[in-house]
């Protein structure tokens, strides 16, 4: 069984964070959040469908032709009848699918709902700012010139 495809909504949301960062707001609304989730949901189930089309999984047979034996693999294929599915991922496209349109959907909620949680918390500042202390000696320094020239005059 294919697994889920999860670099679609891994990239919307790198695209998301990166026009958050641009932006001077910082901000998103939540139904924005919400369209680009449900976007990232969609695509992610589709790029299942095309996995799943090209890819399909490997099913194997208890039981090979009614005999007791099972399926022999000869050639490098597999020479029974495919009624039996493993039980490891989704069981059918169908559950297949719906898993991958809500793992596409919750990775960018939690991505760019984390990074969002982050700034808000930080406040907003960004790093290049300068510090409060690189700030007072700024002002130590030039008040002592205005001293200075009040001196001399």
């Amino acid at each position: 069984m294919p697994t889920a495809p999860t670099v679609i909504p891994l990239i919307l949301a790198g695209l998301v964070l990166g026009s958050l960062l641009v932006s001077k707001k910082r901000k998103m609304s939540k139904k924005k959040l919400l369209g680009v989730s449900l976007l990232g949901g969609l695509l992610n189930a589709a790029n299942a469908f095309i996995v799943y089309t090209l890819f399909p999984p490997t099913t194997f047979s208890r039981f090979g032709g009614g005999n007791f034996a099972g399926g022999t693999f000869t050639g490098g294929t597999f020479t029974g009848s495919s009624t039996f599915r493993g039980a490891g991922g989704a069981s059918s496209e169908t559950s297949f699918l719906l898993l991958s349109f809500i793992i596409g959907l919750l990775i960018v909620i939690v991505v760019v709902g984390v990074a969002l949680a982050y700034v808000r918390y930080k406040g907003g500042q960004d790093e290049e700012q300068p510090d409060e202390t690189e700030q007072e000696e700024q002002e130590e320094l030039e008040e002592p010139k205005q001293g200075k020239e009040q001196e001399e005059i």
